[in-house]
């Protein structure tokens, strides 16, 4: 059986990106808290900043059940919390690039509509509703499919047993990734619309850089799934 190990190179480098990533959030946060009156964080999203960091820190905490032999529990952490807490955070983003481009153009051409839009919190509803979405579409994927390791045998070499949370890993992925894709398109959409917006206001820029970045690798770990079955596959998600 073949799985990732503690000490392989790979899995060192992963776990060392996720620790960097993880305590490069939490400075993040803890910065944004103590200074949270400060009209920086405010116009950067306040609250919702929280809403991204937080769930950005339990997906960096669910890296380590990608390592060592999978178990069920294991697998369920996989396919639940860490995709689930991604799709919260790029929700915020999401939501957040809207947000922008409607305080210019929404507020002046649909002012009612503005004004239920922050009357209601509009951005915390949308959150919630892509994340019930999400919930929905992990549900029912659990319900079809098992979240027990299962063995794989390696195309390369018939005598070695792949252990994999995931009988069909490409198409779990489609299945995880495809409400988040449908999110980083929007995402971008509405930073290039807001592009030509004040400088003071404008993130179109890193909006864009973001989800073109997460587009672009997922295009590209599907490609490499649909040639490639090893234990690689698991570094790479």
């Amino acid at each position: 059986l073949v799985f990732l190990e503690w000490h392989e190179a790979p899995t060192i480098a992963v776990v060392l990106l996720a620790a960097l990533g993880f305590l490069s959030t939490l400075a993040t946060l803890v910065i944004f808290w103590r200074h949270f009156q400060t009209p920086m964080v405010r116009s950067a999203g306040g609250a919702m900043c929280f809403l991204m960091l937080g769930p950005l820190l339990v997906a960096y905490l669910m890296v380590p059940t990608y390592i060592g032999l999978p178990t069920v529990s294991t697998c369920f952490c996989r396919q639940t919390f860490f995709t689930l807490c991604f799709t919260v955070c790029i929700s915020c983003i999401t939501v957040r690039s809207f947000q922008i481009v409607c305080v210019f153009k929404l507020a002046s051409r649909l002012p009612r509509a503005y004004g239920y839009w922050v009357r209601y919190h509009g951005p915390y509803v949308f959150v919630a509703i892509m994340t019930t979405l999400k919930v929905a579409i992990l549900s029912g994927r659990l319900l079809i499919t098992t979240s027990s390791p299962t063995a794989l045998t390696d195309p390369d070499d018939p005598k070695v047993m792949i252990l994999s949370c995931n009988p069909n890993y490409l198409q779990g992925l489609l299945v995880n990734t495809s409400l988040d894709l449908l999110l980083s398109v929007a995402g971008f959409s509405f930073a290039y619309m807001g592009k030509e917006l004040p400088t003071n206001y404008n993130e179109a820029k890193f909006i864009t850089f973001c989800m073109t970045f997460y587009f672009s690798s997922s295009v590209s770990l599907c490609t490499f799934m649909s040639v490639y079955k090893g234990v690689l596959v698991t570094i790479l998600d």
